[in-house]
């Protein structure tokens, strides 16, 4: 406010001079407009400065005037093509010039300001605040702050979109962090946004192919009916009968031969299991991929603001965290996994660096990796919340992982200790978590879910009553 009184007192100064301006040796058309400035006809001046510059596209003064006009007449874009005109010919009148342009800037900006904070009770202000940063942008383009400005009040009235440009120029040229930031999360978002609309476009046939690819040998008959529904032809292939008296030392079992028309699949069956799968023809349910590939082109948007802002900002968790997701949900893991595992040992007491290269092995699903990476984080800070959550889950899906991964001829006992010996690890962090953060109905039915196996039945009874109860309460 200080700045724009000495500002205002200034353009005062130089308008009083208008009163001292002399004839001499003027052309007609400008001593006219000198006349009619006194009597602020503005119009009728206008009109003589341009007839002036027409005629006489030398005359510095009648530029320098002219533009003096327009910004009286609030013509933005006309104050300043004379001004530059005026400026090309001579700097006589630069001081003066750079004042007048730079009190109104500061009126614009101010009063941009001054909407913004106004439109937090009324949202119509929003539109004033556009407008008013818009014509500081015209006078300084220069100026970070009106960028920012324009790009706080897109963002405040959820036009996201919007916002893109002067976040990008902010970007683009002073590197400013909160708009690699703000860049970078809307392009996920967009990315997220068109990937989630994909996946319900397609979830009938996403989820077909996903059932498709996940019939494996070993398993039972009851389990791909559950998963494909019964067949279109069934056929039952009996062994061949041996001839002579030779001694028979077990029974041979007939073979059951499933066919899936549709999927391509042809099944083999003994005695229950699956023994063969043929695949007759790779399964292609038409998928419209557009949208897919719209998503991974807002992610790579994201990833070229957000990779740069992570090493200008490597302290900054917000961005780290963002460029993490960003991978992932870009299918980069492998090139994520890269850059994080370099990251995470040149800065082996940074708990952000060691947590997100964990997040990323854990997408991975190098769980061993993992592991070794939330260790590190917890050492660093026992209560990084994140990392002792991901430090139990990951415990959880490595044991879902070995039980997933067993074969049909696992011996039980063996499997179930193995299982057992994960969720056993896995216990001390959820836990942990829960006391952290009790009111998670998710956490607790996790929870459930290893007492149960686990056999610890009254623990067990006790977290799916409180996931129960918590839900009733949401």
């Amino acid at each position: 406010m200080k700045k724009y009184r000495i500002l205002a007192s200034l353009v005062a100064a130089i308008a009083v001079s208008f009163a001292f301006v002399g004839f001499q040796c003027s052309s007609a058309e400008l001593t006219s407009a000198k006349l009619y400035m006194q009597r602020s006809e503005w119009n009728q001046a206008e009109v003589h400065l341009e007839k002036e510059v027409q005629n006489n596209p030398q005359d510095e003064e009648a530029w320098y005037l002219l533009g003096r006009v327009r910004a009286e007449k609030q013509n933005w874009s006309g104050m300043l093509d004379a001004f530059q005109h005026a400026l090309k010919l001579s700097d006589v009148h630069k001081k003066d010039i750079d004042a007048v342009t730079e009190h109104y800037w500061v009126q614009f900006y101010n009063t941009g300001t001054k909407y913004l904070q106004t439109a937090k009770d009324s949202a119509s202000y929003y539109g004033k605040a556009i407008a008013a940063f818009n014509t500081a942008i015209l006078l300084e383009p220069d100026s970070a702050m009106n960028y920012r400005g324009l790009a706080y009040t897109y963002l405040n009235m959820g036009a996201t979109d919007s916002a893109i440009a002067p976040l990008t120029t902010l970007w683009t040229n002073s590197k400013d962090k909160e708009a690699g930031k703000f860049l970078g999360e809307i392009y996920f978002e967009n990315g997220e946004k068109l990937k989630q609309d994909f996946e319900n476009d397609n979830s009938d046939k996403l989820n077909n192919l996903k059932k498709v690819t996940s019939i494996e040998k070993g398993m039972s008959e009851e389990d791909v009916a559950s998963t494909l529904g019964q067949p279109d032809q069934k056929k039952t292939e009996e062994p061949p009968k041996v001839k002579g008296r030779a001694k028979v030392i077990g029974k041979t079992l007939p073979k059951e031969i499933w066919i899936y028309k549709t999927y391509g699949l042809t099944l083999t069956f003994e005695d229950n299991t699956l023994k063969e799968k043929q695949v007759d023809f790779v399964y292609n349910p038409d998928i419209d991929s557009t949208k897919y590939q719209l998503a991974l082109v807002q992610f790579n948007k994201a990833l070229d603001i957000l990779i740069p802002a992570n090493k200008l900002y490597p302290e900054d968790q917000s961005i780290m965290t963002e460029l993490t997701n960003c991978y992932i949900a870009a299918d980069k893991t492998d090139q994520a996994a890269e850059a994080f595992k370099i990251a995470a040992a040149k800065n082996p007491d940074n708990k952000d660096f060691q947590y997100n290269y964990g997040v990323i092995l854990l997408k991975s699903n190098d769980f061993a990796g993992a592991i070794s990476q939330f260790e590190k984080t917890l050492k660093i800070d026992p209560e990084y919340w994140n990392a002792v959550y991901n430090l139990g889950a990951t415990y959880v899906n490595w044991g879902v992982q070995i039980q997933d991964s067993a074969s049909q001829n696992s011996d039980p006992d063996s499997l179930r200790k193995a299982v057992s010996a994960k969720f056993e690890k896995a216990l001390p962090a959820l836990e942990k978590f829960a006391s952290h953060k009790s009111n998670d109905p998710n956490l607790w039915e996790l929870l459930a879910k290893v007492y149960a196996y686990l056999n610890n039945v009254q623990k067990a009874q006790e977290a799916i009553q409180k996931a129960d109860s918590l839900r009733q309460v949401h």
